[in-house]
């Protein structure tokens, strides 16, 4: 087993109803939220009302404050992100084809190479045991390893607490690169064109397709399933030419500010002895990641031509939610960088189960 434990993150996925009493950490953490976003905003941080409410919550947490972002408010942010990737897709991606069957078919080696290579870390300098190496290494998803990795014997505890970490650094440097790399000028022609004055038809429509697309998704388990139904039913509207109208920046600032708190919440069980002793192997293994995921996305962009921000953006395993939003902040192609995070979720949640099933041979 591991060496160091810490007890499990909350579980923001839970969906049970909230009482009076679980509303106090909601208006907590989206409250701390509100407070680091506007710090961050003045003092001019890219992606600002994501970045300090996360930063704002992981304070909080570590010093033991009572924070969460609940599964109820989780799904209605995921929704509206899937309905902003919806208007990301045009008929011109068809002409992108081969370009993405490339990458695609890359994402099939990226996936295993990293876990090997992050596993390996964590068995080498933090040594975990096999299983809990695997299943912190692997590049997501967290809800899924966790049970994974627990029906594995491994210690699910570490798990939670890697696989956050990991996602709350990869958000935080990716903005960071993003603005650096852009410094000298726009990083793309707009993928989100300006969707003009709200008409009521339109937006009646993109609520259907939230709920809908989310009632598909879920009835078929695809991963990630509030963005990914939102977004496959509103780009059919958007395609098709039913629709027009985009939401406005502000409802983008909102999921902005929602699953930033969310992000930062999810260490308000852990100690902050804990937490500062795994942080300095998640942040070294985390660091390899980025690396391998930069040389994947520069042979991507050498073959297909797409722009290397790009590749690195539909490569860097953060959050699927918190990558897509990335991308639509900073208007790079949100269709491509969505589609490889949710194929990068499905890989791993197919093989997942195969390799847990050869920790428990070997075991025995």
């Amino acid at each position: 087993m591991s060496t160091v434990s810490a007890p499990t993150p909350p579980n923001s996925d839970d969906p049970r109803p909230l009482t009076r009493k679980g509303v106090a950490p909601i208006v907590m953490s989206l409250g701390l939220g509100a407070i680091g976003g506007a710090i961050f905003a003045v003092i001019g941080v890219p992606l600002a009302w994501m970045l300090g409410p996360m930063v704002a919550n992981i304070i909080a947490s570590v010093r033991g404050a009572p924070v969460l972002v609940p599964h109820s408010v989780r799904v209605v942010t995921l929704c509206v992100i899937g309905v902003f990737l919806g208007g990301s897709f045009s008929p011109d991606l068809l002409a992108r084809a081969g370009e993405w069957a490339v990458s695609l078919s890359l994402m099939v080696v990226f996936i295993p190479l990293i876990t090997i290579i992050a596993s390996f870390y964590y068995r080498r300098y933090a040594a975990f045991d096999p299983p809990t190496a695997m299943f912190s290494g692997a590049p997501g998803t967290l809800t899924a390893m966790v049970i994974i990795g627990g029906e594995s014997g491994a210690d699910e505890r570490m798990i939670a607490l890697t696989q956050g970490l990991r996602v709350a650094i990869v958000i935080f440097l990716l903005p960071m690169i993003v603005t650096l790399a852009t410094a000298a000028g726009p990083t793309s022609a707009s993928f989100l064109p300006d969707g003009g004055p709200f008409v009521w038809s339109d937006g009646l429509m993109l609520l259907a397709a939230a709920i809908v697309g989310f009632s598909l998704a879920r009835m078929f388990n695809l991963p990630a399933s509030a963005m990914t139904g939102a977004m496959l039913v509103s780009a059919a509207l958007y395609l098709s030419g039913f629709v027009s109208w985009r939401p406005p920046d502000a409802a983008l600032s909102a999921c902005l500010w929602v699953l930033g708190s969310a992000t930062g919440s999810r260490f308000s069980t852990v100690t902050a002895q804990t937490f500062f002793r795994v942080s300095r192997h998640a942040v070294a293994a985390t660091a390899v990641v980025i690396g391998v995921s930069a040389v994947f996305a520069w042979a991507v962009s050498g073959i297909t031509g797409a722009a290397f921000l790009t590749t690195l953006l539909a490569f860097t395993p953060g959050g699927v939610a918190e990558m897509c939003l990335i991308a639509i902040a900073f208007d790079i192609d949100p269709a491509f960088v969505a589609v490889h995070h949710l194929a990068r979720i499905a890989i791993l949640i197919t093989a997942a189960p195969l390799a847990a099933k050869w920790l428990a041979a070997r075991a025995a």
